[in-house]
């Protein structure tokens, strides 16, 4: 019975032994990643949590084991450690661990202990992003994103929405800020075969549109153009203008639509029953414009409604 009970008391001293090797007296204060620089040194931090009340607080020391060699870390306060790590390869993945030395008093003796963290990875990342330009633009404006690694393919993309973007060089990429819906918060990434990177939060504020007539003044069928303009080129499904007014009977007008490519469109409006009010257009992410319209009938105005042929040309 004794040596049924052996391989039981074995296996149990493991496990104790597996469990207090990785302790929670060490935290890490190190990020997994960090971004590569040029003197090739990185900082590596931990702390300690004092082992109870038992311990000595004056005896702690640290160290750590960088892929294998073994380097004692500078003590910043009592239990605070670093030490520079000074990468002498082109290696970007780095494995470590922290293990700790204190004195502890037990029943009267004073007694060494020893610690040991779990193995952690560190990333030299040679590809990362530092930030826009200028994290806010109007929807046609072109935006710098300045980082480190970018490769041709790379693009922004803000909502969902893909933007046009230009590689400029492995440092810089330039983008064409959309033209989105309500809201000027929008959250945006970089999408590139090497991994999508977040890039936070990008401002887009509303853009406006540019009348060729402050007002519009008509007689009863009457005709009138105007052209509406953008200061950027039309992205490639085009811009629908919405077309509303207060008085529907006294405007006879078709849709508007800026084409891609275009900065410009024109519109015929013609003059229906009598009537004052205001033409309202808009468009995703446009400021609306409003234009004053009035329509006075007259018997010439009468006689050229009555052609049964409405031309826009």
């Amino acid at each position: 019975m004794k040596n049924a009970k052996l391989p039981l008391v074995i296996f149990l001293y493991v496990v104790t032994f597996a469990v207090s090797g990785c302790n929670s007296m060490i935290t890490n204060n190190t990020p997994a990643q960090i971004p590569q620089n040029g003197s090739e040194i990185y900082t590596i931090a931990m702390s300690v949590n004092p082992d109870g009340t038992y311990s000595i607080p004056n005896s702690y020391s640290a160290r750590i084991v960088v892929d294998g060699e073994v380097h004692k870390m500078e003590k910043n306060n009592d239990f605070e450690y670093s030490y520079d790590y000074a990468r002498s390869t082109d290696q970007h993945k780095v494995n470590y661990y922290y293990e700790i030395d204190y004195k502890k008093k037990v029943n009267g003796n004073i007694r060494q202990e020893s610690k040991r963290s779990k193995l952690y990875n560190l990333i030299i990342a040679n590809r990362y992003v530092i930030g826009f330009e200028s994290n806010r633009g109007i929807p046609g404006s072109a935006i710098t994103l300045l980082g480190r690694g970018f490769e041709r393919g790379d693009y922004v993309e803000i909502d969902g929405v893909p933007c046009e973007t230009s590689f400029v060089s492995p440092n810089s990429l330039s983008f064409v800020v959309p033209i989105l819906g309500h809201g000027n918060k929008h959250h945006a990434k970089l999408v590139s075969d090497n991994g999508d990177i977040g890039l936070g939060v990008f401002h887009i504020d509303r853009v406006s549109f540019q009348s060729s007539l402050s007002s519009i003044n008509l007689e009863f069928g009457e005709k009138q153009a105007l052209v509406l303009t953008i200061n950027f080129d039309a992205p490639q499904e085009g811009i629908v203008v919405d077309a509303t007014t207060n008085i529907p009977d006294s405007i006879i007008m078709r849709d508007i639509f800026i084409p891609a490519g275009a900065r410009s469109t024109s519109v015929v409006i013609r003059g229906g029953a009598a009537g004052s009010g205001m033409l309202y257009l808009t468009a995703e992410g446009f400021e609306e414009l409003k234009i004053p319209v009035e329509v006075i009938s007259s018997n010439e105005g009468i006689n050229a409604a009555m052609d049964d042929t409405i031309s826009y040309d």
